[in-house]
């Protein structure tokens, strides 16, 4: 193996490895010859022996930092108060072909850094679980102007703005879609705060089972919605099949072992050929 394909070899398993191992990012530095080519075959063996892809089984849990899901055609920036920029805010997991943090493309998942932009494209969507901090936790969604999201804020509050509306939602769950001319806010679980854009002195608190419509100019009333109706505008979630990536343990031990082995046979091996030139008659000169 040149240094070239090492190298390359070497980012790229590193990449697989943060997938599945996140807490192994500290033990990833530059190595070089045959150091590097070990620490290549550890993670080689523990990676395809312990890592798997499996689909997001319960879509509605959430954990103490809340999550965030669009459809196709939805953009949003995400930025966490009680983390610095740059910092690592959650984590997302993607499906179809075009789903966009700040321009770059994620093919199934990746860590959202603050101030983040998210975006998807034609038949495809993103599922954002966001970290909880021991701070007061709120997180600011902004320029979300088109497309589909379903949020549930978990303990942590969030702000979201659309050209419409700002809305303020804590232990709540909520669907929001966002046109040019409107936001319809639909609240699930919990009670959000809506206040008008043009005008914040008009605001209204929304209660669970209620739809409200903001436009530039007003807020409407807000109108219960049957359980029928919530589900069909939530319907889209499921057109999108979102995956993640777990660690069999079992299959990670058989991994450790097995390389072990490997590595016993290789030591064993060399200190049979070191030794069977050490022994021996003494030789004439």
């Amino acid at each position: 193996m040149d240094a070239t394909n090492s190298k390359s070899l070497f980012w790229q398993l590193k990449d697989l490895s943060l997938r599945c191992y996140p807490w192994s990012a500290w033990s990833f530095s530059p190595l070089t010859g045959k150091q590097g080519i070990w620490f290549l075959l550890l993670i080689t063996v523990l990676l395809f022996s312990g890592c798997k892809t499996v689909p997001v089984l319960d879509r509605n849990f959430a954990d103490k930092g809340g999550l965030w899901e669009q459809d196709e055609n939805t953009g949003a920036r995400f930025h966490h108060n009680a983390m610095a920029d740059e910092v690592v805010i959650g984590r997302m997991n993607a499906s179809g072909k075009s789903v966009l943090i700040n321009a770059s493309q994620v093919k199934q998942s990746a860590q959202v850094k603050n101030n983040s932009f998210v975006s998807t494209g034609p038949q495809s969507g993103a599922r954002i679980e966001f970290k909880a901090s021991e701070a007061s936790c709120l997180i600011r969604v902004d320029e979300f102007n088109i497309g589909n999201a379903y949020v549930d804020t978990a303990t942590c509050q969030q702000s979201i703005k659309t050209p419409h509306a700002l809305i303020e939602a804590k232990s709540a769950i909520l669907h929001i879609q966002v046109s040019q001319y409107e936001t319809e806010v639909m609240v699930i679980s919990g009670m959000v705060k809506v206040v008008l854009r043009e005008n914040p002195m008009q605001s209204i608190d929304v209660k669970a089972d209620r739809e409200i419509i903001i436009t530039h100019q007003s807020i409407g009333d807000p109108r219960l919605m049957t359980t029928d109706e919530i589900w069909q505008r939530i319907r889209w979630r499921e057109g999108f099949q979102l995956y993640e990536t777990v660690i069999d343990w079992k299959k990670v031990m058989a991994g450790v072992i097995t390389v072990g082995i490997i590595a016993a046979a290789i030591l064993l091996s060399k200190g049979h050929g070191h030794g069977g030139r050490g022994v021996g008659f003494p030789r004439h000169r």
